[in-house]
């Protein structure tokens, strides 16, 4: 199947699957579906970290200080589309601890 037809779960695992951290068999973000439910919303925010030029956002009633640029989101947005994992897509895990989502 051609990857524009995936879907966005199957997307996640294929990017989950990408995460292999240095051939040890531990992956940087789980293949869970409950890690994929965070994802979705640590994404969310990602994806309005990358287009505003503000140095908060909020989520759930709270405001946090960005820790990534609107350009580290623009990256990941990108990356997370071609199921690519760099050490620029790894930074959604800052924004996942920051709002306690485990992914």
């Amino acid at each position: 199947m051609k990857m524009e037809n995936w879907g966005e779960y199957d997307r996640y695992l294929i990017l989950a699957d990408n995460s292999h951290a240095n051939n040890n068999g531990k992956h940087k973000i789980r293949d869970t579906y409950d890690s994929f439910l965070n994802y979705k919303i640590v994404m969310d925010v990602i994806n309005r970290i990358a287009f505003t030029d503000k140095s908060t956002y909020s989520y759930n009633n709270n405001i946090y200080n960005k820790k990534i640029t609107s350009e580290d989101a623009k990256k990941i947005v990108g990356n997370v589309l071609n199921c690519k994992w760099t050490s620029t897509t790894a930074k959604l895990k800052i924004v996942g601890y920051q709002l306690g989502l485990v992914i």
